[in-house]
């Protein structure tokens, strides 16, 4: 593997300054632990009756104002080129919330025009926007492409953290991560990009198997966090009986959970034969998954709600059961709603089309490079700029490559992208049924600046398109509306040695009554090139990574929205690094844990819009309207938009069909 630039911040270390002066009775001091730890409604007054109030509103409540972030809120990144993007940083943060707070209507008529035109710009460096300009280029191999981000690196969700451990590099997904596998499955599913192979991706995977240790561990990081306990020796933590291995496999003998919920929980797994009918989707579409396990599966439980909700949330509802469509509960294989593909299948006389073999689960599940899909995000930059990565032609070298900056934004060739870039205005240049091209304005070391292009793909999410886009159509407005994004923390704890997890007898641990953090789970890594590109030895360094929802079930949907990113911005950096280290130390003492030992790093990467949430509705439209997607999917004269969230659900491989639907468009 090659080593990455000097110039990042070096992996942060554990050091003695966590003292008991930061605990009081098992509750972190200070500004944002009030809001960590306070009730949801609580959280906004119910004097606000609309999400525009709390958007204005509570704000104020906060301790850290969203335009005056600093490095000690982003905290460590880890090193190489990811060492300072870890997340939304403050800086982008600072920026973006600038933009929402500002009227730049003066300064962008005052920017700067540059003397430079391009075919296409994109704005958005995620992989809608990669893959719109790949299929782009394809077609117009010497056209003039620029993408525009606001992050100091491209990718979107699409990145890692890296760590040097021992003499060993490791890796942990930022976000995104995983792709649905095996290929041959994927596609009979519509899970599927052509792309993969076009990238000369591997169509057949091998994995690691773990050394000097017989835990069963998983492949991926989401399979063992319900879908696939039998798979995995999962544990389950209460601060009142420790840890109970296996619950599932002996009743949850150990588990102080009552008889009922004991039975709800069997239930959901044993749930078989929903309703059949035609408009089954449709009719998902028109409750929220809390509706279904109570009406369809006659589950009224909060203890299930509780179980429910952050698995959900991290697999990429991004709330719970009171506020997801059923239909999105069906598309991430939530229990008991995940059956419909087997009904569908029997009402069209086509088998099941999740392959007829029983439980999708069973057979398919996620493959994840060790960064996750920075894997494959960065195969489609290494073709849209060659020699961004240097001379690498294997996948280890693609992957874990320096960055060549100087090649990134460089002139005359046919990609560009220009990063740390905030795009503020794009209009067309007249009106947009007959404009010859689209002005591009956008915000870059505190100057305006702005260049012309013949056509536009808006490759991010629509709470930022409706304020971009100028010259938007009123319908336009009003479909983007309806997109609503909840906050996703991702924390990667490097670690010298796992030997804990082995001595306790768990390769994965879901824990409770806490309320920071749910899960987190050592998996399997591939084999590439010939290579494990990160050991799987009790003895040797790992990286654990948690996926962090925020819900707040008991407000409107869209209030819980705000009122979770808030909860998320308002943490520091050093309360969310204490509240890791006391709840591994409460979980894994006795398997013989030392904070100050055992962790060699921990990384914080915040996601502010991290993931779609889609209400009843939101799929088949209402009152006969079209669905927002379906109105959003229509070019604006020379713009079109591109983002995975236009499917409904945020995987790379839609994001990937949207990027290219929208290129294709205007091609």
């Amino acid at each position: 593997m090659s080593d990455n630039k000097d110039k990042k911040t070096p992996t942060r270390m554990i050091s003695a300054r966590i003292t008991r002066r930061d605990f009081v009775s098992g509750s972190l001091v200070g500004s944002g632990a009030a809001l960590l730890t306070a009730k949801a409604p609580g959280l906004i007054s119910s004097a606000m009756a609309s999400s525009q109030n709390v958007a204005s509103e509570f704000p104020q409540t906060i301790p850290l104002p969203l335009t005056g972030l600093t490095k000690d809120w982003t905290g460590p990144g880890g090193v190489g080129d990811y060492g300072e993007a870890n997340g939304d940083i403050h800086s982008d943060v600072n920026r973006a919330h600038a933009f929402r707070n500002s009227d730049f209507k003066q300064q962008v008529q005052n920017a700067t025009a540059l003397n430079e035109t391009y075919d296409l710009v994109i704005v958005g460096s995620g992989f809608a926007g990669c893959a719109a300009a790949y299929t782009y280029l394809k077609e117009h191999p010497t056209a003039k492409v620029l993408i525009f981000d606001n992050h100091d690196i491209f990718g979107g969700e699409a990145r890692h953290n890296e760590f040097e451990v021992d003499g060993y590099k490791l890796w942990g997904p930022q976000g995104s991560t995983g792709a649905v596998w095996p290929l041959d499955n994927a596609k009979k599913i519509g899970m599927y990009s052509h792309i993969w192979e076009e990238l000369g991706l591997p169509t057949e995977l091998e994995w690691q198997s773990p050394e000097n240790s017989k835990l069963k561990i998983p492949f991926d990081t989401y399979s063992p966090m319900h879908l696939s306990w039998e798979s995995v020796d999962l544990g389950w933590f209460h601060d009142s009986t420790g840890m109970a291995i296996n619950p599932w496999k002996n009743r949850f003998r150990d588990v102080p959970i009552d008889d009922q919920t004991k039975q709800d929980l069997i239930w959901m797994e044993l749930y078989r034969q929903p309703p059949e009918r035609q408009d089954w989707a449709e009719w998902l579409d028109s409750m929220t998954y809390k509706e279904f396990l109570v009406n369809e599966m006659g589950i009224d439980n909060p203890a299930i709600d509780e179980y429910l909700n952050p698995f959900a949330a991290a697999m990429g509802t991004g709330l719970g059961t009171d506020a997801i469509s059923a239909f999105q509960a069906f598309n991430f294989v939530q229990p008991g709603v995940n059956q419909y593909g087997r009904a569908f299948g029997r009402l069209l006389g086509e088998g099941d089309p999740l392959l007829g073999i029983g439980d999708a689960t069973d057979y398919i599940y996620l493959a994840s490079f060790p960064g996750g899909n920075t894997g494959i995000l960065r195969h489609i930059v290494h073709r849209l700029i060659p020699g961004i990565f240097g001379k690498a032609t294997t996948i280890n070298e693609i992957i874990s490559n320096p960055i060549d900056w100087d090649v990134i934004d460089r002139p005359r060739q046919s990609a560009r992208m220009r990063l740390s870039s905030l795009v503020v205005n794009v209009k067309h240049d007249g009106p947009a049924e007959s404009s010859e091209g689209v002005l591009v304005t956008y915000l870059k070391g505190g100057e305006m600046y702005r260049v012309t292009a013949r056509n536009v793909i808006m490759a991010g999410q629509q709470h930022l398109n409706k304020r971009v886009v100028s010259d938007l159509p009123a319908r336009y407005k009003e479909a983007m509306e309806s997109f609503h994004h909840s906050p996703m923390m991702v924390i990667n704890v490097a670690l010298r040695n796992w030997k804990f997890m082995e001595k306790l007898g768990v390769a994965s641990v879901r824990w409770f009554e806490d309320d920071f953090g749910w899960f987190t789970t050592l998996r399997r890594q591939m084999i590439l090139d010939g290579q494990e590109p990160m050991p799987l030895d009790p003895n040797k360094p790992t990286v654990l990574t948690m996926y962090n929802s925020f819900c707040l079930p008991g407000m409107p949907f869209d209030q819980q929205c705000v009122a979770a990113r808030m909860k998320m911005f308002s943490m520091t950096y050093a309360e969310i690094e204490a509240k890791v280290i006391q709840q591994f130390t409460k979980m894994f003492s006795e398997g013989g844990f030392n904070a100050e030992k055992d962790i060699a790093g921990i990384t914080v990467n915040r996601q502010g819009h991290g993931y779609l949430v889609t209400p009843p509705g939101f799929f088949f439209g209402k009152n006969g309207n079209p669905a927002p997607s379906d109105v959003i999917r229509e070019n604006h004269g020379r713009i079109a938009f591109a983002h995975s969230e236009l499917k409904g659900y945020q995987m790379w491989e839609g994001a990937v069909h949207e990027g290219e639907r929208a290129a294709q468009s205007i091609i």
